[in-house]
């Protein structure tokens, strides 16, 4: 899903760089050409801005697909037909100056330099931003729309986090439980994967509590239940793990060596699953009578 505060944060970020490679061009091309920190600071400032590009465009990329895109993002963006010609063939040379520029050791004729770069600013400050909303403006209007109204972008990195956790416990749901019990390090890291797991879970659980306006409660997972927004099983389950969350946060504090091995050979994975799931359908479809 598109982040808007991401992409205003690059936006403005660009806008400054544009800002400060146009206030060196300024000084004419004479006194460019002469002056040997003019050629460095702008081959600085034109790094940062593609940088910042490569980062919107991966961003735009990413939701064009529906996919994580982090590489090229640039050149892939300029042959997706997304913006006007004129931007494509900059955001072309763009890509080309960048990769000259690190193969030659940072050594670029300052003649070149000049002009390129101030075709660079000109372009990217007449199109890029306008271009950029309307961009962002057709994005949106394909974007599903939700019944509940949620911080998507927020949801779905604890959601990542939910199931990063969870393969990192992989290692050890192939050992033997024997093994498990008496490992130090397995039920050490055990207990700080599933916690930070749980952090990310309680966070979905309140933010979406908040969303369709529910009173606070102490067992958010219980209240999700009662109010049709997960299955009961699941927020039984769910309920008894995050009971346990500051036992094993604590590494003071003794831990159920049992209840801990089958958390993480198989209860938590697919409680924590089946959350997900249930959470993305009512997110997507409301209550179903």
């Amino acid at each position: 899903m598109l982040n808007i505060e991401f992409l205003n944060e690059k936006a403005t970020k660009v806008n400054n760089a544009l800002k400060k490679v146009s206030k060196i061009l300024d000084v004419g091309e004479d006194e460019f050409l002469k002056t040997p920190m003019y050629p460095d600071r702008v081959k600085y400032y034109l790094i940062i801005l593609y940088d910042e590009l490569e980062a919107i465009a991966c961003h735009i990329l990413s939701n064009i697909h529906n996919e994580k895109i982090k590489e090229n993002c640039l050149e892939k963006l300029s042959q997706e037909g997304v913006f006007s010609e004129k931007l494509n063939r900059l955001f072309q040379d763009f890509v080309k100056f960048k990769v000259n520029l690190f193969e030659s050791g940072f050594n670029y004729s300052e003649k070149e330099l000049y002009h390129l770069s101030k075709e660079i600013v000109d372009t990217l400050s007449n199109l890029f931003l306008k271009e950029l909303a309307e961009v962002v403006r057709q994005l949106k209007e394909k974007q599903p729309k939700l019944a509940v109204p949620v911080n998507l972008v927020k949801l779905n990195h604890h959601a990542s986090v939910i199931k990063g956790e969870v393969k990192r416990l992989e290692p050890f749901k192939k050992i033997s439980k024997e093994e498990f019990l008496n490992s130090n390090f397995a039920i050490d890291r055990s207990r700080y994967f599933l916690v930070v797991a749980i952090d990310s879970a309680l966070w979905i659980c309140r933010h979406l509590s908040r969303q369709i306006g529910l009173k606070p409660s102490k067992d958010c997972f219980k209240n999700l239940g009662e109010n049709g927004v997960i299955s009961q099983d699941v927020a039984q389950k769910l309920s008894l793990i995050s009971s346990l969350r500051d036992v094993l946060a604590d590494p003071t504090k003794e831990v159920d060596k049992e209840l801990l091995y089958n958390l993480v050979k198989s209860e938590f994975e697919d409680v924590s699953n089946r959350f997900i799931v249930e959470v993305a359908k009512f997110i997507k479809y409301g209550k179903q009578e």
